[in-house]
């Protein structure tokens, strides 16, 4: 009973650290053939069906309701550990499942100040990569901060969190706009989506796609929806904040932006992976990793642009991403996650999509373009995810070595 138990808080813990459907499942079956238990899983964005039992013995059905969680590069190798270490029989499944109750119920590192100084670095970085000039640098960067300062008062005050992101959309762009109407010469829409770039569900989206092409319809469904929604509310509080703003300055002069030289597109490099260590909860034996990773998407991105284009050369990023995070967690016996999660942040095409959105307020048809586009990229990286899972897959998990030992899911 405390195996199946294990299965359980294995399954709940995986989804709160942000762990797509498709891994939920893989994990707690690979478990439960470990323990030579029967066992079925649907897990879906806010629920987990598991029928667990005996060999020989009638399933019993047990439904969790789960909530979406943040990512959390260090909690999840951690819970990885304790997952290996029980399935290798180097602990009991109750001295792991009071380890795995434990990492769920640790309260994540709060450092407000810290977290707000990384959406800053962000909005900036996005802005150089989004060939801002220097202009749109600084003020992505302010108004970076500001999104995280309304993210730290979100946690202060629970209710705030459902309306955070367009309430983060409303004050960046009436802030964008305001200061482009006084004279600043800005191109508004660079500025206002890097600064709030942060916040843009891309890596769901992509998440979404993936689970559709592995045939995870519902939890597949029911994300891609989630995140047309979250980007429906952030167009809106954009387009609130924006007209504020035209109503006291007028409609600002059109500023093309101009592109910064290639070292500042190298510092903006550095600045994401410090942002991303930071937001994700990297460990400092992660920050290398997490630094490699945006390295892999950024080179394989150019390189992909340069050869097939920029929708379709986000093939060869995700691509490239996915093979180093495969690679890592063969050699080190960690989570794939560490390296593939901030790989995927720089390539996902939430951006793309939130303009195509904004622009349908102003009923622009370019608007259409700008989503087929976010379609196309979203599908270029998870054709990239899958062609890297097929020429080196993570680990060669539900199987027995040579001495007969369980070798546990890597990914």
């Amino acid at each position: 009973m405390t195996a199946q138990k294990f299965v359980l808080e294995i399954g709940r813990a995986m989804h709160a650290l942000g762990s797509p459907s498709y891994r939920v499942e893989d994990a707690m079956d690979a478990c439960c053939r470990a323990f030579g238990l029967q066992g079925s899983f649907f897990s879906t964005p806010t629920a987990i069906f598991a029928a667990i039992g005996d060999a020989g013995e009638e399933p019993r059905t047990t439904l969790m309701r789960v909530v979406p969680g943040d990512h959390d590069l260090g909690r999840l190798a951690a819970l990885y550990r304790i997952r290996d270490d029980v399935l290798a029989g180097a602990r009991t499944p109750e001295e792991g499942l009071v380890r795995v109750r434990a990492i769920l119920e640790l309260p994540p590192r709060r450092q407000p100040f810290v977290d707000v100084v990384a959406h800053g670095l962000s909005g900036a970085a996005a802005a150089v990569l989004f060939s801002g000039g220097m202009a749109e640098v600084a003020l992505a960067g302010t108004a970076g901060l500001l999104v995280g300062a309304i993210a730290q008062a979100s946690q202060l005050r629970p209710g705030l969190g459902d309306v955070q992101a367009p309430l983060a959309c409303a004050v960046v762009a009436f802030c964008v706009h305001l200061a482009a109407g006084a004279g600043l010469a800005i191109d508004p829409m660079t500025t206002t989506v890097a600064a709030i770039v942060v916040l843009l569900p891309g890596l769901s989206f992509t998440t979404a796609l993936a689970e559709l092409a592995m045939r995870h319809l519902s939890s597949g469904s029911a994300r891609l929806l989630g995140t047309v929604a979250v980007l429906l509310t952030m167009a809106i509080g954009v387009g609130i904040g924006e007209r504020t703003a035209r109503a006291i300055v007028g409609w600002p002069a059109t500023v093309a932006a101009g592109g910064l030289h290639w070292p500042w597109h190298l510092a903006a490099l550095a600045a994401i992976a410090t942002s991303y260590v930071i937001l994700l909860r990297a460990t400092r034996q992660q920050v290398v990793w997490v630094a490699i990773a945006v390295a892999c998407g950024y080179g394989g991105a150019r390189l992909g642009g340069a050869l097939l284009e920029r929708e379709l050369g986000a093939f060869v990023g995700a691509l490239g991403v996915a093979f180093a995070a495969n690679l890592y967690a063969r050699w080190q016996r960690q989570p794939a996650a560490v390296v593939r999660t901030p790989g995927l942040l720089l390539l996902v095409p939430g951006s793309i999509g939130f303009r195509g959105f904004t622009m349908a307020l102003d009923k622009s048809t370019e608007s259409v373009q700008f989503v087929f586009q976010m379609l196309l990229v979203g599908g270029a990286i998870v054709a990239g995810l899958l062609m890297a899972g097929v020429l080196l897959p993570p680990t060669l998990d539900g199987e027995r070595d040579r001495d007969g030992r369980w070798r546990p899911l890597g990914s």
